[in-house]
């Protein structure tokens, strides 16, 4: 596993870039049956939009039998990006920019390398990743001394999280439901409606640091208690909720999306000089999803967040990790090609 380690940061840089394709699959998807009262379809028209974007990775120990628990982030950096649909072709590319992210005197400095492929068509969706951070700082210093918000956060620099993971899902209902009228934004739910969504999911996370996880700010006793350095956890599962998005005053909506999994997990907790593989077993994760756009006349604009949660446990500790993004967009559609329809709604 160590090798999977060297291998992602030979790939990894200290740069940050997000790379989103939206498929539909199917060109033709316009002739395909649907309630054209419920759903109305863009594909055809090329639409460009500009973003920010900011993401987050955490990380929480949770010892209850003494009620300590060490919670640790990156430093949260916002990026500024341009973006693309047309057909069945989608691309975004975000960037950090240095007057935008300025505090690493309080939060330390995140290296990060973060690519992302998301493929949607009305009836399924493929998603995948993989993330590289290192350097990360406790978020909750004041749980062990006096700590008066001003001061530098405790770090761990050499704390690093590699992650690589796919899903895939399929959308019930989807002749009166768009998933992508909420999140690529190629098509426009017009009335409310909503569906179920069952999936599956893997993902692979290794989490390592040389020095292991206590800041040298904290007292030593901690280390009795969390007294590994570092762990490797691969799951495969599977997944089913519901997707709704409400329509209101003809041009805005608000879409909830909440999809609790169950998979069979491998866990390998790792020490200084040893390895220890725990016995297999199931455990839960929940991905949850918000979206809030309007459609204007010439502009279409929204705000959407996503986070990606799961817990396990080893021993006496309870480890826990949440991904996710808060993102806002404006966009416009064009006409290409022979002459489309203005986007109308009714």
């Amino acid at each position: 596993m160590r090798k999977v380690i060297l291998f992602f940061c030979l790939l990894s840089g200290s740069y940050f870039i997000v790379a989103q394709s939206n498929d539909d699959f199917l060109s033709n998807e316009k002739s395909l049956d649907y309630d054209t009262s419920k759903i109305q379809i863009h594909s055809d028209k090329l639409g460009i939009y500009a973003y920010s974007i900011r993401k987050f990775r955490t990380y929480e120990f949770k010892n209850k039998e003494v009620d300590k628990r060490l919670k640790f982030e990156p430093n949260g950096q916002t990026n500024l990006g341009l973006g693309f649909n047309y057909k069945w072709m989608g691309l975004g590319i975000a960037v950090g920019l240095p007057f935008m992210n300025k505090d690493n005197d309080i939060y330390g400095e995140t290296s990060r390398f973060d690519l992302q492929l998301n493929l949607f068509s009305r009836f399924f969706g493929v998603s995948a990743y993989y993330q590289n951070y290192q350097g990360f700082y406790l978020s909750n210093p004041d749980d062990f001394y006096t700590w008066d918000n001003k001061s530098p956060y405790p770090l761990l620099s050499d704390l690093q999280s590699a992650s690589i993971g796919a899903s895939a899902f399929y959308f019930f209902n989807n002749k009166k439901f768009s998933y992508k009228a909420a999140f690529v934004r190629n098509e426009v739910q017009r009335r409310s409606a909503g569906g179920f969504v069952l999936g599956g999911y893997f993902d692979l996370d290794v989490v390592t640091t040389r020095s292991g996880f206590i800041p040298e700010e904290l007292p030593d006793s901690l280390e009795n208690i969390f007294d590994f350095n570092g762990y490797s956890t691969y799951i495969a599962g599977v997944s089913f909720g519901y997707a709704y998005t409400l329509v209101f005053l003809k041009r805005t909506f608000i879409n909830l999306s909440l999809v609790p999994g169950i998979g069979y997990r491998n866990l390998s907790i790792w020490y200084i000089t040893s390895i220890t593989e725990t016995k297999p077993s199931f455990s839960g994760s929940i991905n949850s999803r918000v979206s809030i756009g309007y459609e204007g006349k010439r502009l279409y604009l929204g705000l959407l967040g996503i986070v990606n949660a799961e817990s396990f446990k080893y021993e006496s500790v309870d480890i826990s990790s949440n991904t996710g993004q808060i993102r806002f967009y404006i966009g416009k559609r064009f006409n290409v090609g022979k002459k489309n329809r203005p986007i109308t709604l009714d």
